[in-house]
């Protein structure tokens, strides 16, 4: 099976802006089929990487923004004229969504666009950009035209299917996340991080800095949360676009002296702030699946998180951790407050959460569920054309 992808990740190129985890999760996706091309939208300067012998990256290497789907399909041009790919496969049902349109519309291989983003019946997300809401029609369009669409959360799934996408379209399989990198850590490195707060306890949030993060709104319920309990300390791991905004607030807050600014940690390091930490928090506005979450649990640390469609998918609430209400202060401090309290609850709730991820999300077989479902797709393809 030969598959092409489309995508808009520049991880897979060698830059830092993604998960560390992108390229080897990419390469091992590689290992279980025959050929995978990736066409990667990109402004100018960027090389074609090779990931592996049968896995390579092509950069669009676009002049503008408006040419990424020209672009792609001038390289896809270029590739299928040495071979047929049987299966396109796009990041987003946007502009991914849209040059994969195009090529499979050309070329007849079969289509399927994934949604990694909870974009559908989701207000939030509208209201963050002006741009989303042409981005909505596009992605209603491509996916009418899609072979088959791949969701990271249930809820998701129900979204589309109450807007009238058939069920039998729709498959849910979450992001492959290797939990066994989280299994070791280095001690030294915890205890160093853990020294520089002694007699506090750490409370850590993980993520690309954007509005959909809600960081305004943790760092207010911050302030809340260390009236009652001054011992407590937040780390926040990550850069983007809203850390200007993060900087200014922190200082309006007077939060200087109880918050740290740990910019962006290199993948390896990352398990070690989750060992370091007592209490993992993710606010967001929207998830579409939450993956630090994942990571939180694999190292056995409560999260205390708002019910996003990719929260519930991950936390059982009361059991595996705590979820809050969208924009809930008051619900969000008194849950913080409570496992801050409570040393006991919090290492239930830590455990009860490890043994729900190791045994849910494991890591080989949601890449072969991946895997199965292109051969399902293409292997689909191959036998309405033998009946013609």
């Amino acid at each position: 099976m030969r598959v092409l992808m489309i995508s808009t990740d520049r991880t897979l190129l060698g830059e830092l802006v993604g998960d560390g985890d992108v390229v080897d999760r990419h390469r091992h996706y590689g290992q279980l089929v025959d050929e995978l091309d990736i066409i990667i939208f990109t402004r100018a300067g960027y090389q074609t990487k090779e990931l592996a012998d049968n896995v390579f990256c092509y950069a669009t290497n676009s002049s503008s923004r408006i040419f990424y789907c020209l672009d792609a399909k001038r390289i896809a041009g270029e590739l299928f004229a040495e071979n047929y790919y049987d299966l396109i496969v796009c990041q987003d049902p946007f502009l991914t969504g849209i040059a994969g349109y195009f090529i499979k519309r050309k070329f007849g291989s079969k289509l399927l666009i994934h949604f990694h983003g909870d974009f559908w019946d989701n207000n939030y997300w509208l209201k963050q950009s002006m741009l989303n809401y042409p981005l909505l029609l596009i992605s209603q369009f491509t996916v009418r035209h899609a072979d088959a669409l791949r969701v990271v959360a249930s809820g998701i799934k129900r979204k589309l299917i109450a807007a009238g996408v058939p069920a039998a379209k729709i498959k849910t399989i979450h992001t492959p996340v290797n939990l066994e990198k989280f299994q070791n850590h280095d001690n030294q490195t915890v205890l160093s991080i853990k020294a520089e707060f002694v007699g506090k306890k750490i409370i850590f949030w993980l993520g690309r800095m954007a509005q959909e993060k809600n960081l305004g709104f943790l760092l207010q319920s911050f302030a809340q949360i260390i009236k009652k309990y001054p011992e407590a300390v937040l780390l926040l791991g990550g850069s983007g676009k809203e850390l200007p905004a993060v900087q200014k607030q922190i200082v309006r807050l007077n939060l200087g002296q109880n918050i740290k600014l740990l910019g962006r940690i290199d993948y390896q390091n990352v398990a070690n702030y989750f060992y370091a930490a007592d209490i993992f928090v993710l606010p967001s506005l929207h998830e579409s699946f939450g993956k630090v979450l994942l990571e939180a649990a694999a190292v056995a640390r409560p999260a205390v998180a708002t019910a996003t469609t990719g929260a519930q998918e991950i936390i059982i609430n009361k059991k595996t951790g705590l979820l809050v209400a969208l924009n809930n202060q008051k619900q969000f401090v008194a849950k913080v407050l409570s496992l801050l309290a409570n040393d006991q609850l919090a290492h239930k709730l830590g455990n009860a959460a490890y043994e729900h991820v190791t045994a849910n999300f494991n890591y080989q077989e949601t890449v072969k569920q991946i895997i199965n479902y292109w051969e399902e797709i293409v292997t689909g393809f191959k036998t309405k054309q033998s009946k013609i």
